[in-house]
This record gives C-alpha cells, structure tokens and sequence, in this order.
C-alpha cells in the first residue's frame, strides 16, 4: 500500500487522472503476470473513499488505468473518436435467455436486483429448488437452498453472515442489522420470485425466539413441509406462513404436546384442509380421525393411554373417498398382548403364543376393494399401516 495522501484530492478531471497514474506506478509488478497485488476494483474503491463515488465511475477509471499501464499517458485523450464501448444490455434477448437458463435458482434470483429487463430475463425461468432448509435459533439463522448454505450469527453489535458455495467457496459479510433482518433481507425477496417452486421446505425453530414473528411475515412456498417446533400452538402459526392450496404435503412436530386445546385450531386452517398428504408427530384422539376423511394418506400417533376400537376406526376409513394409505402407533401399556387385542377385534382368527405380526385383509362393504392391514409389535405400542388394495 502507499503513503497516505498528505493533502485532499480535488474532483478536477486532471487531478483524479493524476491519481490514477501513481496507482498504475505504484502497482507495475516486477513480472508481467497480473496487475499488480491489489485488484483494480479495489483500487478504485480506495479512490472513492477520499472524493466518494460520484467524483468518477468505474468503467471511466478502468478505461484510465488500463491506458496507462499500457503507457499511453495523454491526460487529453479525446474518447469521443472511440467506439461506444458495449454493454450487457446489448447482448441480443435469445442470448442472454439461453446463458441464464444455465445458471441455477440461486444465481439468477441475485439477477433480479438488477436493472427490469435483466430481471424480467430471470424472471422468465421457473425457479425450482429441490430442497429448502432453514433452521433459526436466538444466535443465528441457517437456511440451504438446494446445495449453498447461508449462516447469519449474531456478533456483539450486530451480525456475521456466511455464504458457502460448493467446493469449498465461501464469504462472508459483516452487519450491523440484527440476525433475523439481515436474514429477512434474502429470504423475502427469495420466496416473492415469480413461479418460484419448492418441492420440499423443512422450518425448524426450537428456541423462544423474540423475532419469532418478523420470520413468520415471510410467506411461505412449498409442495411439502417439514416443521419442527416447541409447541403444538407453534406448528399452527408456522403452517399459517404458508400458501394454502400450493401446499400437497404436511409433516408437523410438536417438542412439547401437553396444550392438545390447540388441536382443533389446527384442523380449521386451510391449509390442513386443502393437503392431500399430512403425518402428525402429536397426539390425537380416536375422534380426531374424522377429520383426515379427504387426505390420500396420513400418519399419526394415538393419544397413549387410551384404548382404540379398531373396528370404528375400520368402519370409518372405509368412508373416506380419497383414502389410499395410512401409519397409525397405538401405546396401551395396560395390555400385555395388545397386539392379539388389535388383531381379535378385527376378527381375525389368530394362533396361540407370541405374536409379532398380524396381516389381516377387510373387504370394502358394496366394493371390489379391500384393505390390507399389517400389525408390528414393537413391545409398548403397535404399528398399523392400512393400505387399500383396487
């Protein structure tokens, strides 16, 4: 680096030209490899911090440095006799299609901060990323689109975010914001693109986390959702950040299932009602199931302790139009031989001693289908899967 200059540098055309030459001086490298240690850009940047950045632009201080590294030092060069030098903007429409076609969601959203034509450019490819994740904490927000990851972490005033690309690239960039609104800053223009597809979105929040509410105004875009979160009441307001009707599948954990009053607000959100697919890591109770009557398929646990009838649980699926498959759990610490309970109130005819597995098969009343059911003893509970045969 130089000495630093004793005197300010005016704006005058002749002394930013003077300014740009002792660069080039300081910065002619002993081979002729590069341009010297330090990249132009931040030569020019360093030139913008003393006479800010309207003094010159960039492609007029390339032009000057490039000119005199080659020797040329006529500070009255007359560029009007140039050709106009040419922009990105004069690259034909079907060219700059075909090269953003090649680049992947991530690449061509950072497009979009351009200028209307470039983003209209982007805009016109489907984004589609395979996987999403994100995971926020109290500290820090990570969230993986497809193969990049983003770490925001909260420094003493303000925050650290990192980007890591594939092959060990990575960058980062220092914040004074607060976690949650430098993260908000990517993940909102992200999920508001055009047509932006997302075949799966994992959301994880464990902590109590005071910006809570600032990360659900993010509206959320999926074909299948993963949630995990502390509370049955959390599971709700997160699958309210989403877009019902677009959302085919749900899958919903609950840490802490001790406030089941939240349950039945769960099943007034459209966003349940509109799913085809839903797996529940709660408790629900035999009547619950009267509310899965229009999925393609469901999983769920039975609230522990309470013996099910099966044969009202049999009677009831056979109603369901939609239905195709389902995984049930039922624990009944109170039966030794629970499974032989299942198996006989199904009216199955089953042999003495230990039982591990029961296949059991019920013709659909008025119908040539049947449901196949496979019952697996897995010591405290049992796990029913129901298939239906056509």
């Amino acid at each position: 680096m130089g000495k630093k200059l004793s005197v300010p540098i005016n704006t005058n055309d002749h002394d930013l030209k003077t300014y740009i030459s002792k660069e080039v001086v300081k910065k002619i490298p002993v081979s002729y490899d590069s341009y010297g240690s330090i990249p132009i850009y931040d030569s020019y940047r360093k030139l913008c911090k003393l006479v800010g950045y309207d003094a010159i632009t960039y492609p007029d201080y390339a032009f000057w440095y490039y000119r005199f590294y080659q020797g040329e030092m006529d500070f009255d060069y007359d560029r009007s006799a140039d050709p106009v030098p040419k922009t990105i903007m004069d690259m034909p429409v079907r060219l700059m299609y075909k090269i953003t076609e090649n680049l992947d969601p991530v690449e061509r959203a950072n497009l979009r901060h351009m200028n209307k034509p470039i983003r209209d450019i982007a805009d016109s490819h489907a984004p589609i990323f395979n996987e999403i994740k994100i995971h926020v904490s109290n500290d820090s927000l990570t969230w993986h689109l497809n193969d990049k990851v983003f770490a925001c972490n909260k420094k003493e005033n303000g925050c650290l975010l990192w980007l890591f690309w594939p092959v060990y690239n990575a960058s980062n960039i220092e914040s004074d914001k607060s976690v949650m609104k430098k993260s908000r800053e990517y993940l909102i223009p992200l999920f508001e693109i055009p047509k932006i597809q997302v075949n799966h979105l994992f959301l994880a929040m464990t902590d109590q986390t005071p910006d809570r509410d600032d990360f659900l105004a993010i509206q959320f875009h999926a074909k299948s959702a993963e949630i995990l979160v502390l509370n049955i009441e959390h599971t709700i307001l997160f699958l309210l950040a989403f877009n019902p009707g677009e959302l085919e599948s749900i899958s919903l954990k609950a840490i802490h299932v001790d406030d089941r009053d939240h349950i039945p607000r769960f099943f007034e959100t459209e966003q349940f009602k509109q799913a085809k697919h839903v797996h529940l890591r709660m408790p629900l109770n035999e009547d619950d199931l009267l509310q899965f009557s229009h999925f393609k398929s469901f999983k769920f646990v039975f609230t522990p302790g309470v013996l099910v009838d099966f044969q009202s649980v049999l009677e009831n699926i056979s109603s369901f139009e939609q239905f195709e498959s389902c995984e049930l759990r039922h624990f009944y610490i109170h039966d030794d031989f629970l499974i032989r309970t299942i198996g006989e109130t199904l009216g199955e005819d089953l042999p003495f001693g230990p039982l591990k597995t029961i296949t059991h098969r019920y013709r659909i009343p008025e119908s040539n289908e049947y449901f196949e059911f496979k019952i697996e003893d897995e010591g405290s509970c049992c796990d029913i899967e129901i298939i239906k045969i056509r």
